[in-house]
């Protein structure tokens, strides 16, 4: 008896030590995402701290370090998933195996691969992109699904197996195959989905472990692209903007100067698709910016009908605008006020596809979303959502008789999201986007082809080339060593929402020295320039009333 008594104590004592290897393997497997959701909720305090938006109703994503560059989140979608054909699996058993005996382990990975890598590039034309880290929604998870090579990860995501027609397939993959930088990353391939992979900016740089690929998507159809682009037809596009209030008041006299100064450049080169311009103001009243920038005046929609939500007279104001206006040219490019335009923009449609810059967070394909999308376009799979384009209605370049067919139902869809209070809750401030992307859709305004060099967003975005338009909503904080303080105030800063009543002075103090951001130091630079050119800005920094007006002289 003490003898068994002994054993069933030692027996006991195995099954605790092994039942402790197992949890510490729970927990260096969950390791990398709770380090990659963590990297998640700090970006997302961290921009909803500077006042530039919060997202709510979603569950924060795994693989996450890739937001940090453009402000981007990753969501998480559970749900089981087929293991991919001929994929290459490490077979885990605890921390401390893993610890020991993990060279030995990745070695038989490699031996066991049953396709070689060269035959996988041949076979699957991998496009691999080192230095590449691109977000997405998981299909396989990359802790659970190791492999040994990048080449392999890309045969995995190619061979994806759908449970049900409807499930994402995999058209994204990340390989982390650096085993040094990678640490418990180390041949982790997360295969993912994403709507619109065309209109992600994935995060790059030498210090970035991951190798990613895309797989190819099918060919666009070109039948009249060529003719449309090349048959010395008038191309020019009309430029809009809209505003109403001080903000955009000061924000207008700025765009108009690099509007006028960069067409002149335009026409000086040659053949220029750069139109008229036209201040759509839905203030219901004439101003004193009437003489300066060719305005057409909009009535708004009443209190009661925007609550306080001024965006959605946008909308209404483009349905006046196409109604009461003589427009000239076949197309019309959507733009803000805070644009400011870099270089001369060609008419970037192809055919009749429209062009727009797409944006992250305008997602009426994911899961939590799709029972909204549906109640204002009827009944959609997901396939069938993800051809809505990610897109708000600024920047966005389409033809005139696009927009007077569509502007419509965007302005009563608009209101019919801002009614509906599920869809108010879950889109919140962007729900008139929502209802600019929905409403190309139904009245077959598309396909949408889109363009991340249309616009820059610093201080995610820092070089200059290759944009065409700076979008400075976003605020700007440094130390005084140069170093980017995203979400805390820097000693050095500029943001537009500093200057909500009365505009900016002159002479903005420059960026520190050290600051590497190209496109932050040409924003002070460019707003220096056209304060210092429009005559009488330093009383109109002082009152915000402009007593004296620009003549459009260069």
């Amino acid at each position: 008896m003490a003898r068994l008594s002994n054993a069933g104590q030692r027996a006991r004592s195995y099954l605790r030590v092994a039942s402790l290897a197992v949890i510490a393997l729970t927990v260096l497997v969950t390791l990398s995402s709770v380090r990659h959701l963590a990297g998640a909720i700090a970006v997302r305090h961290s921009l909803a701290n500077s006042g530039d938006y919060e997202v709510q109703g979603h569950k924060l994503l795994s693989q996450t370090t890739d937001v940090v560059q453009k402000g981007q989140h990753h969501w998480l979608s559970d749900g089981s998933v087929r293991k991919p054909v001929d994929s290459v699996r490490v077979s885990l058993t605890s921390s401390s195996t893993a610890q020991n005996q993990g060279a030995g382990a990745n070695a038989r990975v490699a031996q066991n691969a049953s396709t070689t890598q060269q035959q996988l590039a041949e076979v699957g034309k991998c496009q691999i992109m080192p230095h590449t880290d691109y977000w997405g929604e998981p299909v396989k998870w990359g802790p659970n699904n190791k492999l040994p090579s990048a080449e392999s990860c890309c045969a995995a995501c190619r061979e994806h197996q759908l449970s049900t027609p409807d499930d994402m397939e995999c058209n994204v993959w990340v390989y982390c195959g650096d085993e040094k930088k990678c640490g418990v990353d180390y041949m982790d391939c997360w295969l993912k989905h994403l709507a619109h992979p065309d209109g992600v900016a994935p995060k790059t740089g030498e210090d970035i472990p991951w190798t990613a690929g895309i797989l190819p998507a099918a060919q666009q159809d070109t039948t009249d692209t060529a003719a449309a682009q090349e048959d010395g037809g008038d191309r020019r596009y009309h430029v809009v903007i809209t505003a109403q209030g001080a903000a955009t008041h000061w924000q207008a006299r700025i765009h108009y100067y690099w509007y006028k100064k960069v067409k002149a450049q335009c026409e000086g080169a040659g053949k220029c698709d750069m139109g008229g311009f036209t201040r759509l103001l839905h203030s219901g009243a004439p101003d004193d910016l009437m003489d300066e920038i060719p305005t057409f005046v909009a009535t708004p929609l009443p209190d009661e009908g925007h609550k306080g939500y001024v965006v959605l007279n946008r909308p209404s104001a483009f349905v006046q605008w196409l109604q009461g206006a003589t427009i000239t040219e076949k197309y019309v490019f959507m733009s803000e006020p805070d644009h400011i335009w870099l270089k001369p923009m060609p008419n970037f449609m192809v055919g009749q596809r429209p062009a727009a810059f797409p944006f992250f967070y305008i997602e009426p394909s994911k899961a939590e979303f799709l029972p909204i999308t549906q109640k204002f376009t009827g009944p959609l799979t997901r396939k069938q959502a993800e051809q809505i384009a990610p897109i708000g209605n600024a920047p966005t370049l389409l033809s005139l008789k696009q927009l007077q067919k569509m502007a419509p139902t965007w302005m009563n869809t608009s209101m019919d999201i801002f009614n509906d209070s599920e869809a108010h809750t879950a889109w919140g401030w962007v729900l008139e986007m929502y209802g600019f992307a929905i409403s190309c859709f139904k009245e077959g305004v598309g396909p949408i082809d889109l363009h991340l060099k249309m616009m820059a967003q610093p201080p995610w975005d820092e070089l200059l080339d290759p944009y065409y338009i700076l979008h400075y909503t976003y605020g700007n904080d440094y130390t005084l060593e140069g170093v980017f303080t995203p979400g805390k105030y820097g000693a050095w800063r500029f943001d537009k929402r500093s200057y909500a009543d009365k505009p900016p002075p002159r002479k903005l103090g420059a960026p520190p020295p050290g600051m590497k951001n190209e496109l932050v130091r040409h924003l002070i630079n460019a707003l220096n320039e056209a304060t210092d050119h429009i005559p009488g800005w330093d009383e109109y920094s002082a009152t915000g009333k402009a007593t004296q007006l620009w003549d459009g002289n260069l």
